[in-house]
């Protein structure tokens, strides 16, 4: 059930301060969700190669991570502190595993002002992952000391799957399954790193750095209308540029350099009739796209239950189930965002600004 500071489902919280402050405050007001994604995660070990291998198996990143991303590292040990549940297990939590990181898929959609109604740069997402997940969502605004800030939604409150900063740059993007996981930096910290950049260039290369374990395809968009989808792997990764100004995205490779990577594309036919779907939608909309258009686009039901409007398949188990808990559509232009919690077919928009 939403807590008392939830809104239409989602809780709201705040940080600032130094890196440690950050997460250690995070790690206070979403202290249960941690605990409900601690337990998941250690049900989920006891089942794979155990809860202290996996532990010994996250600790061999950590010194890369603390060399590249100490910041946010930073930010963990805080969360761990705030939260209660040790620093080596919620590290553990952040880091990809073998046979882990089948992500269940999620739509997005990316356009300039040369496309939209009002003149606005817009960068939209459809979150799709177990329904249970619901629960553990926050919409979370964090201003480091030292960073711009930013507005996200954020699992357990500090974990972004998507975002917006101050300087006007979003992270959205994919869930990709590449065949060369290995052990390395974990995916979740790129996706942070963009959203402390403040320029395109150093949001880029943020978003694939070199030693890796997995990675997400990570759209990375600015105020200026400037779009790049970058699909990645552990190993190698490709770019996709928003050559007519907008692009869609689902969980599939596009880039014919990247096809080879793709884990088993037998198992892409949702992310297949997605895209095409979306794609077909969203060109008759070019040159009148608002904020209207990507509700009714992103409530399709084509193909229904894995459709882009994605919902439970009542034959599946829990654990295989999909649904889209949340639409996320951000204004660059005005530095606006728009968060309708569940399905966007039964959901409203509101809006939250930096």
């Amino acid at each position: 059930m939403p807590k008392k500071n939830s809104i239409e489902g989602f809780r709201e919280v705040s940080a600032s301060g130094s890196h440690r402050q950050v997460g250690l405050s995070i790690g206070k007001q979403c202290k249960d969700q941690a605990l409900v994604m601690n337990r998941r995660f250690k049900s989920w070990m006891s089942q794979a190669m155990g809860l202290q291998k996996a532990i010994v198996y996250a600790r061999k990143s950590l010194p890369m991570s603390r060399k590249y991303y100490p910041e946010y590292v930073e930010e963990l040990e805080g969360y761990a502190e705030g939260t209660g549940i040790a620093f080596d297990e919620v590290y553990a939590m952040t880091c990809d595993f073998p046979g882990g990181g089948h992500g269940k898929g999620c739509t997005d959609i990316a356009v300039n002002s040369e496309w939209t109604k009002d003149d606005a740069v817009f960068a939209v997402h459809n979150e799709d992952v177990s329904p249970y997940n619901f629960s553990i969502v926050t919409v979370a605004r964090i201003k480091p000391n030292d960073e711009p800030g930013y507005i996200g939604l954020n699992y357990g409150g500090i974990w972004p799957t998507s975002g917006m900063n101050a300087a006007g740059i979003s992270l959205t993007g994919n869930a990709l399954i590449p065949n060369d996981t290995r052990l390395g930096i974990p995916k979740e910290f790129p996706v942070r790193k963009v959203l402390a950049e403040s320029g395109l260039y150093q949001a880029l290369v943020a978003s694939m750095p070199e030693g890796r374990g997995n990675s997400f395809n990570n759209i990375v968009s600015d105020s200026n209308g400037e779009i790049f989808a970058v699909e990645g792997s552990a190993t190698t990764f490709d770019v996709i540029y928003a050559e007519d100004g907008w692009l869609v995205h689902t969980n599939h490779y596009l880039s014919p350099r990247m096809w080879g990577f793709e884990e088993n594309m037998h198992t892409r036919f949702s992310s297949i009739m997605r895209y095409n779907r979306a794609k077909r939608l969203f060109k008759k909309e070019l040159g009148k796209v608002e904020l209207s258009t990507f509700k009714k686009i992103l409530s399709d039901h084509v193909g229904y239950p894995e459709s882009i409007c994605r919902h439970p398949d009542p034959k599946l188990g829990e654990e295989d189930q999909t649904m889209t808990i949340a639409t996320v559509a951000f204004d660059l232009t005005n530095k606006v965002a728009w968060i309708s919690a569940g399905n966007p077919c039964q959901g409203t928009f509101r809006k939250y600004e930096l």
